[in-house]
């Protein structure tokens, strides 16, 4: 019975759409004085005003409409009698759909934000490639491990304390980061007379070094260079804005071709713990990241050329020194500028999902129209794709990165919010929308959403 009401309820709504605003005014007229009206549409005290001048089609598509206006009211009033209203049933559905709603939602919003914050105060990680040495011992431990032994008559191995001291980093893109400080070597003097002194940055785009101090302290001589670089180094944007950063140096000696070996000068530091930033300046600032640590460690590297050297061995791991540092994001930031937009478009879109609906009623109420909404689907559409062509101009990444998530989501929304308003209107006796009106894709809409990022957030980052 209720599903009988309905159906001549939606006919009726079509039946007075055809209508031309002449019957149409006539039908209103009727409809608030609430009089039965007989088959020829006539009153049964007297014929309605403006009856008569209606043309003999507006009379037929009038009595057709004020037909089904008494259908509906006997078929309503066959429902009162059968047992509750059906929008009573409804609306208990209704509101237990949306408490459902509300509570997935929220459950998904914790989790989401739970993850978040697991990652991003997660303990900093070394790259997997570095040996991280801060004592003497593991410093002598790993060269030992790669350091072959001479062999007879052959130059005996070398090593050169060598430290560090950053005085300013500032990031010029993406990937090209400037780095500014000092650089000191000790050598021995029983050291071999032809070895030359001094550092190379071998992964610099461009570097600068200028003498500024040598002087002898006991057994041997101390040179210290004032040096700016530009490192232009590959860094890891896929977890962007919850990503960690290391920026590292590579140092070579100048002699690199013989067996000369950097080790880090430990005992110029008063401490190596890697969070009390050994070698930094604490009054570097990096816009926009937080520092984490920095720390000395080894790489075993090898190469494919032996740089046009005689005797060099390219395909041989050769333990070189680094010096890192750690970094993050601050979130806030990012965040703030870059997941506003798709979100406040997100909750846009939910009010149109809401608003819009088979009942004419709370349309005109609204003043929307579902045809109108693929336009206004149009507009946020390209609101978004100006935000994400902006991260994408900021990040350049080869890939997608994780907040971009958020804007290939919305995109999928958008089309979606737009499918379901054309639905609305083609289809609005579609089962979907014909019961409980657009109540499911209502109550979906954030569940749907979040569940998503959930998905796409484990696949990122565990």
């Amino acid at each position: 019975m209720v599903q009988h009401s309905r159906q001549i309820q939606a006919e009726l709504e079509e039946a007075v759409e055809g209508l031309s605003p002449a019957a149409r005014a006539v039908y209103d007229e009727l409809e608030k004085e609430a009089a039965p009206a007989s088959e020829d549409g006539s009153d049964t005290k007297s014929e309605p005003e403006g009856f008569g001048d209606l043309t003999t089609g507006e009379r037929i598509a009038l009595v057709r409409a004020l037909k089904l206006l008494k259908e509906r009211r006997r078929a309503e009033a066959a429902e009162d009698a059968d047992g509750p209203k059906p929008s009573e049933g409804v609306s208990q559905l209704s509101r237990r759909l949306w408490i459902a709603s509300a509570l997935i939602s929220l459950a998904c919003l914790m989790i989401l934000i739970g993850v978040w914050v697991h990652v991003y105060t997660a303990p900093p990680a070394p790259d997997p490639d570095d040996t991280v040495v801060t004592t003497p011992e593991e410093v002598t431990a790993y060269l030992a491990t790669y350091v072959p032994d001479p062999e007879d008559g052959s130059e005996p191995p070398i090593l050169i304390p060598t430290g560090l001291y950053i005085e300013s980093i500032q990031f010029s893109g993406p990937y090209n980061t400037f780095v500014s400080g000092y650089i000191w070597q000790r050598y021995a003097n029983d050291l071999p007379e032809d070895l030359d002194r001094g550092v190379v940055l071998p992964e610099a785009e461009s570097s600068r070094f200028r003498e500024v101090y040598r002087t002898q302290q006991g057994n041997e001589e101390l040179i210290g260079w004032y040096f700016d670089a530009t490192l232009r180094e590959q860094f890891e944007y896929h977890r962007y804005p919850l990503g960690r950063q290391q920026i590292w140096l590579q140092l070579w000696h100048t002699d690199f071709e013989r067996n000369v070996y950097l080790a880090p000068d430990l005992e110029a530091y008063t401490s190596l713990d890697p969070a009390a930033l050994p070698g930094l300046d604490p009054d570097v600032v990096l816009e926009n990241w937080n520092i984490l640590q920095s720390f000395f460690s080894y790489r075993a590297n090898s190469y494919n050329a032996n740089f046009g050297i005689e005797g060099y061995v390219a395909d041989e791991n050769q333990p070189e020194l680094y010096y890192n540092i750690s970094i993050k994001r601050y979130i806030l930031s990012a965040l703030m500028s870059r997941l506003v937009p798709p979100l406040v478009i997100l909750i846009q879109l939910f009010v149109l999902v809401v608003v819009i609906g088979t009942k004419r009623e709370r349309l005109e109420k609204f003043g929307v129209r579902p045809g109108a909404i693929i336009f206004t689907c149009a507009a946020f559409f390209f609101a978004v794709l100006v935000a994400h062509n902006s991260l994408r101009e900021e990040v350049r990444a080869p890939g997608l990165v994780y907040l971009e998530s958020v804007y290939i989501i919305t995109y999928f929304v958008i089309v979606a919010v737009a499918i379901n308003s054309v639905l609305l209107v083609a289809k609005p006796n579609l089962r979907l929308f014909r019961d409980n009106d657009n109540l499911w894709v209502e109550v979906l809409y954030w569940p749907t959403i979040l569940i998503a990022l959930i998905v796409i957030t484990f696949l990122t980052f565990y």
